[in-house]
């Protein structure tokens, strides 16, 4: 899962460019980098989430030897200043019987390859390890067979609509129910997303729905939780937001037999 240390090169260290003004006291803090602000704790080692993990779960997918190049961060107190708010962070036990804090319930970890404060260099690492950033609105999730998709910040999975046109939605009155439109002004997502690839458009009913790779973006009235995605696969007409921007070929074809709805108490409308 992105985690063993000859799956990908380190990239050499970045450098945060100044540091941000925060009482000594905070556990974690805010700094400027090359990459925005990012979270670090309070000797200024940055801090990064991995896409395989489920936020909120209270579970961490990075065990054994993945702990050894991805070291899990931990406080008993976290005590922050503004921009971040207490309330965001929390704490579980592991499975090895070990805490680890979390952030928006996302699992907090170092990097063994950053050598010192203001390094960066796990960002990117295996396409699955990011930096955390305070004002993140898009993030990257991964989950087996379907690669790596995008999450709005709480892990809550995005989707693409096979109907949809570039820059065009074409999901509405009661389609609107179960797949409300997606919104996040402005955009900041992993740098392995070119953030020229995000926009927005302007939909007929007078609201604004965030595009990436011209597709609008969604979510799932049927996902509780985040990690869920139930919509994946709907009526084939409906599947994760994965990086590429792309949809299966074959569903463009609307389906000439009504699938069972997945769950089956999802109520199908004209094929949404």
């Amino acid at each position: 899962m992105g985690c063993t240390q000859n799956a990908a090169p380190v990239q050499a260290p970045q450098q945060v460019t100044e540091q941000l003004t925060a009482p000594a006291s905070d556990t974690i803090r805010v700094v400027p980098s090359t990459l925005g602000n990012i979270l670090v704790d309070a000797q200024g080692k940055t801090l990064y989430y991995f896409a395989a993990d489920i936020p909120g779960s209270g579970a961490s997918t990075c065990s054994g030897s993945c702990t050894g190049l991805w070291p899990v961060f931990y406080r008993d107190t976290v005590t922050v200043s503004p921009p971040l708010g207490a309330s965001d962070f929390s704490s579980f036990i592991r499975a090895d019987g070990t805490s680890q804090t979390a952030y928006r319930g996302w699992p907090l970890y170092y990097f063994q390859g950053d050598t010192g404060p203001g390094n960066v260099s796990g960002e990117n690492v295996n396409n699955n390890w990011f930096v955390v950033k305070p004002d993140e609105t898009v993030m990257i999730a991964q989950r087996g067979t379907l690669g790596l998709f995008l999450t709005d910040r709480m892990g809550n999975t995005l989707y693409y609509f096979a109907k949809d046109t570039p820059d065009m939605s074409a999901c509405t009155g009661a389609c609107l129910a179960k797949w409300p439109p997606f919104y996040a002004n402005p955009v900041s997502a992993p740098s392995v997303l070119n953030p020229a690839a995000f926009g927005t458009v302007t939909r007929a009913d007078g609201r604004n729905q965030t595009t990436f790779m011209s597709m609008p973006l969604y979510y799932y009235a049927n996902d509780t939780q985040p990690g869920d995605t139930n919509g994946e696969g709907f009526n084939n007409l409906w599947y994760v937001a994965n990086i590429t921007g792309t949809i299966p070929a074959e569903s463009r074809a609307v389906p000439t037999a009504e699938p069972t709805p997945v769950p089956t108490t999802v109520t199908s409308y004209g094929g949404y």
